[in-house]
């Protein structure tokens, strides 16, 4: 239980710590679909998309397709790679859209799996091609709790992220999953982002809906 307990200290103390949530400019709705691509017993493909709408659900000012593909090592840790291609508007503000694109390596282990799933990543990142800054890395520690064997979950999740300056965004998700069956299923959450900006820090909520699609859990099995 004490572990539990500690888990859920990781996945929410800053949410928890951090200043009571400024009102939101607009309100902003983030849209990701996971679909899972029949690969190997030890190898995971997915492909997958997101959409952000802001300015009150008015105009879609990200857009973003990418694809990555998991290795599990053992029961204990799994690597993945990826590549996201973006088309948003410069640091998610002002107008016109860009292209730029995004490499990813991370490593996944499990932190807690007696009853309650907590799963901790750490993600590298590379960004290329962003026309308001010079490419840079980033880094990443997310952590995600969850019943694994509930249909309908609470959801936890937390990432911190970090570039050669320092820290840099905390982002913070409540919310359920509901497992739709055949490896399908729905996360609906509550998200607080905090992002730094100069010396300031900027506030941002949205509502985050993700479905995921397992094409690999249908798959027929030929004897």
């Amino acid at each position: 239980m004490s572990r539990i307990v500690v888990s859920c200290v990781i996945a929410l103390g800053p949410l928890l710590l951090a200043a009571p949530p400024a009102a939101a400019d607009d309100v902003q709705s983030w849209t990701e679909v996971e679909v899972g691509v029949p690969a190997s017993d030890r190898i995971d493909w997915t492909v997958g998309g997101v959409a952000r709408i802001r300015d009150s659900l008015g105009s879609v000012y990200d857009r973003r397709a990418g694809t990555d593909v998991e290795f599990r090592l053992s029961d204990l840790a799994s690597v993945a790679f990826g590549y996201l291609l973006l088309h948003r508007a410069p640091s998610g503000f002002g107008s016109g859209h860009a292209w730029d694109h995004r490499l990813s390596a991370g490593l996944t282990y499990p932190l807690l799996r007696r009853g309650v799933r907590v799963e901790g990543t750490t993600l590298y990142e590379r960004h290329l091609g962003r026309p308001d800054v010079p490419d840079f890395n980033r880094y990443r520690q997310q952590v995600e709790l969850e019943l694994p064997r509930a249909q309908l979950s609470p959801w936890l999740y937390q990432s911190l992220a970090f570039v050669r300056r320092g820290f840099v965004r905390s982002r913070s998700r409540v919310g359920l999953r509901w497992r739709l069956g055949s490896g399908h299923s729905f996360i609906g959450a509550y998200q607080f982002e905090r992002r730094r900006s100069g010396a300031d820090w900027r506030p941002r909520h949205a509502v985050v809906s993700e479905w995921s699609i397992d094409l690999a859990a249908g798959q027929a099995v030929i004897p």
